[in-house]
């Protein structure tokens, strides 16, 4: 399950930590399931960030997509303080799914995404500023939530980067200094704990598999190619939550 999540992350740069709170959420609590996924998630990051600094599009991060998200964390830290995260399961499967539809519908136009060979991004018409920054500030109250705000972010990192090695180290600079805030709540809160610290070093092992297997994939994938499979998995993965929820 976060084995899953760890590869999708390695390939794409986003849709790990939803991928494995969709699937770990139908056995165990939310907070609990954070708990043991974002300090590897924060390794994989880590990784990710350094080995590809070059792509790494710092600009366009610090200046537009990080201040709007962390004043949208601070309204998200809030509510996951006073409202537990399992009483939003369902409007989180809902999210889930309309991003994943929403997606899959603009791979299925017959341009969409496509450069001249498949392989080279296609132009895209970035979102008006007014737009991106209201995604974004939605972006980070799920994160502070749930810390899985990813889905809203990439709606708008993907059209200022089109190129996906340019989108994976973005977000992965972008992840890491997100989830060490959530990581604070998460240790302030109680949850973080040397039992859920042993769980995460237990999965080591399956975390290096995954990180190996995932760069292998990203670098022979096509520009469409992942973007297909990250949506599928967020489609099944949102529909198996509001079906355990509902």
């Amino acid at each position: 399950m976060l084995a899953a999540g760890f590869f999708v992350e390695a390939v794409a740069g986003f849709g790990g930590t939803v991928l494995a709170v969709s699937l770990g959420a139908t056995r165990w609590p939310i907070a609990l399931v954070l708990a043991v996924f974002l300090p590897l998630n924060l390794l994989l990051s880590s990784y990710l960030a350094v080995r590809h600094r070059r792509a790494v599009a710092g600009g366009e991060l610090a200046r537009r997509i990080v201040p709007a998200m962390a004043v949208g964390m601070a309204g998200g830290t809030a509510l996951a303080l006073a409202v537990a995260a399992d009483r939003a399961k369902l409007g989180f499967a809902i999210l889930v799914i309309a991003v994943a539809l929403r997606e899959l519908a603009r791979l299925a136009r017959p341009t969409a995404g496509r450069g001249p060979d498949d392989a080279a991004p296609a132009a895209v018409t970035p979102l008006r500023p007014p737009i991106a920054t209201a995604v974004l500030l939605a972006a980070g109250v799920i994160h502070g939530w749930f810390a899985t705000g990813g889905p809203l972010v990439v709606a708008v990192a993907a059209r200022m980067f089109p190129a996906k090695a340019t989108l994976r180290a973005t977000l992965a600079v972008l992840w890491f200094t997100l989830n060490l805030v959530v990581l604070g709540r998460l240790i302030a809160h109680g949850d973080l704990t040397a039992t859920t610290l042993a769980y995460s070093a237990a999965i080591l092992p399956a975390l290096a598999a995954a990180l190996a297997a995932g760069e292998w994939v990203h670098h022979r994938v096509s520009e469409r190619g992942f973007r297909w499979l990250v949506a599928g998995l967020l489609l099944v993965t949102g529909a198996v939550l509001l079906a355990r929820t509902i």
